[in-house]
């Protein structure tokens, strides 16, 4: 029988899973699947993106060219870090930078039209033992045999089907201007500068993503913020207020005062993260949760969109196995990304309190913390979805034994406070 896929949402993960499932290979499970976006016109959130295992996964899938057109670096850039002016450490990293309305355009002219359906706001989803139905603002209907739930943090299937949490603001805030006229002398490298004014850390990063026409500088500047600032990308800042707000952190910036005086659009975002739950699976098993539906993070680690391209090139190869019952292939899918994920989501709220530190933290950060979370970094860009198959033995076994057991230790104990 033919699996009737229904995919909510048309970011960078959904078009991920719909381009994996529609690249059958011999033996494959026949799959049918369609895309449902809210929006009736494409409209991207968001502005540059760090691409390392999405661009790895863009290359598996035959558009390793279309990426090379519109992505700056794409054989890895330079990162350099300094602290009150002084360079303290640099690493190159294996990864590209690309915005993400190019990527969005990549993989959805690589898709046949008639997989995507604009102008389907979900509006109710019913979950059955057999198959889900969904109904939209639209009047329209639709049933499959597995719904994929990729409509973002605030996923409405999510909290229709699975208990109503809502995301949890991690206590950063980040402000973010974008320039389509290039500011920056050289966009081969990024840099970070941390600064302390009046006793708060501040991390301020420049770079520059996609190239030729694409290319936009883009400058970030991320600080605490006890007050919680909406997460919505429509949350835009006045020009002079970040200008006002450069000439008090860092007037001696090298780029900041030009990005400033370039910027085309400026944002004003809070950081949110999605609370940890017990499994991205449905009940009945019909619906599934995969990228901020699932694991929203904080952006600090650049991981975002690859764990939900990532988690969609997984759960694709898995539902093409006709070897692995969709049940099975679920939780497959669940413990090859879950605990991975999460620490991801651990690991990006760390690095942003290092790049918010002041004081002893800041000192302890310069002198002897910033080669660790270097290394973090390059042991999370360096992940390669397309070395194995999911159902394959990974070679860390000591890793995979101790993933296993943390899991079964995880479940006692969940019964045991139950009982």
């Amino acid at each position: 029988e033919t699996l009737k896929v229904a995919i909510i949402g048309a970011g960078l993960g959904g078009l991920t899973l719909a381009k994996t499932l529609l690249q059958p290979e011999p033996g494959s499970r026949p799959v049918e699947v369609c895309i449902y976006e809210a929006w009736d016109h494409w409209k991207v959130r968001g502005g540059a993106l760090g691409l390392a295992a999405g661009a790895r996964i863009l290359r598996r899938l035959g558009l390793g060219d279309q990426l090379a057109e519109v992505a700056n670096q794409v054989d890895g850039f330079d990162v350099h870090f300094h602290a009150n002016g002084i360079e303290l450490r640099s690493m190159h990293l294996p990864a590209c930078t690309a915005m993400r309305k190019d990527l969005q355009k990549i993989l959805v002219d690589s898709l046949p039209s008639s997989c995507i359906k604009l102008g389907h706001k979900l509006v109710e989803i019913t979950e059955g033992t057999d198959e889900v139905t969904l109904e939209f603002e639209n009047g329209e209907s639709a049933s499959a045999h597995l719904v994929v739930a990729s409509d973002g943090i605030h996923s409405f299937a999510r909290q229709k089907i699975f208990d109503g949490d809502q995301p949890v603001f991690t206590g950063f805030r980040v402000l973010y201007s974008i320039s389509s006229k290039p500011f920056r002398a050289d966009p081969t490298v990024a840099n970070v500068h941390w600064k302390e004014v009046e006793g708060a850390g501040y991390g301020l990063l420049d770079m520059t993503a996609g190239r030729g026409e694409s290319r936009h500088d883009v400058m970030i500047i991320i600080m605490r913020s006890e007050e919680h600032v909406s997460d919505r990308w429509d949350s835009t800042l006045v020009k002079e207020r970040l200008e006002e707000f450069a000439a008090h952190v860092a007037p001696d910036h090298p780029a900041l005062g030009k990005a400033v005086e370039c910027s085309e659009v400026c944002f004003d975002w809070g950081i949110y993260k999605q609370p940890t739950r017990d499994s991205w699976i449905s009940p009945k098993g019909r619906v599934v949760l995969l990228g901020d539906a699932a694991h929203a993070t904080a952006p600090f680690m650049g991981q975002g969109a690859n764990m939900a391209m990532h988690d969609a090139f997984c759960l694709g190869e898995i539902l093409m196995n006709e070897a692995i019952a969709v049940e099975d292939g679920l939780k497959l899918y669940e413990t090859s990304r879950k605990a991975y994920c999460e620490a991801v989501v651990s690991k990006s709220s760390m690095v942003g309190g290092l790049h918010t530190a002041s004081g002893f933290k800041a000192a302890l950060r310069n002198n002897f913390l910033c080669w660790m979370m270097l290394r973090t970094m390059r042991k999370v860009v360096a992940t390669d979805p397309t070395a194995r198959k999911p159902w394959e033995k990974s070679p860390r076994r000591f890793s995979r034994f101790f993933q296993q057991w943390g899991k079964k230790i995880h479940s006692i104990c969940s019964q045991s406070a139950k009982v």
